[in-house]
């Protein structure tokens, strides 16, 4: 039976987005349609599909003439991507509060010891992994289709996840920080405070200083 065109253009999107995310593409990098195509074996019209929407969620940049090309995520952007999230990453947890179950608040603190364990190890892209997992425990719950869309769209954005301009004793430290917070951000989830749970993610979790650790 034949792939479907959808997932086709699931699938080409899938291994452009690995790409960026592992480093082998970066910033300013041009994306070749014709060497997607015979790297996948693929006609052209699932790569441009995928290309577009990779455009379209933060990815990529669709340049005139010059075709597509790996977009970076400068100081000015990760501020302005900060000033977002974090008005609607706090409003998540607000209407996620009263909705998690006790089995959701046990897989939150299974999280946050695994993040312990991997900084702990030196598993950064795996640390990464796991605090979207930890973030998107209570996204989910939030009852708000919209706000759900628009943080995944926002986290596209954080695409470099190795921390490599960064030394490895400073990345501890930021990871060991951002760990304690979502310890507190779990405290105060257990505790059903939503008004306090927003204001600490969207004020300190999400502070607009921390956005400098994000430039690449």
């Amino acid at each position: 039976m034949d792939t479907p065109r959808s997932s086709l253009k699931d699938n080409v999107y899938s291994y452009i987005a690995g790409r960026i995310d592992s480093g082998e593409l970066s910033a300013g990098d041009r994306v070749s349609e014709q060497a997607i195509c015979d790297a996948m074996g693929v006609s052209r019209t699932p790569v441009r599909e995928a290309l577009i929407q990779l455009a379209s969620d933060g990815y990529l940049d669709n340049q005139p003439r010059r075709g597509f090309r790996v977009r970076g995520f400068d100081r000015q952007r990760a501020l302005e991507v900060f000033e977002v999230i974090g008005p609607l990453d706090g409003q998540a947890a607000f209407l996620a509060c009263p909705q998690l179950t006790e089995q959701d608040l046990a897989q939150m603190q299974f999280l946050v010891g695994s993040m312990d364990l991997a900084i702990s190890s030196g598993l950064i892209l795996k640390y990464d992994d796991l605090q979207r997992e930890f973030h998107y425990s209570y996204v989910q719950k939030c009852g708000n289709q919209r706000l759900m869309d628009l943080m995944t769209q926002l986290e596209r954005c954080f695409i470099k996840r190795d921390y490599s301009t960064v030394d490895r004793e400073m990345t501890t430290k930021l990871l060991l920080k951002a760990n304690e917070e979502h310890r507190h951000i779990l405290d105060l989830l257990k505790a059903r405070d939503a008004a306090a749970v927003r204001d600490y993610v969207r004020d300190v979790h999400w502070d607009t200083d921390n956005a400098e650790f994000t430039v690449w």
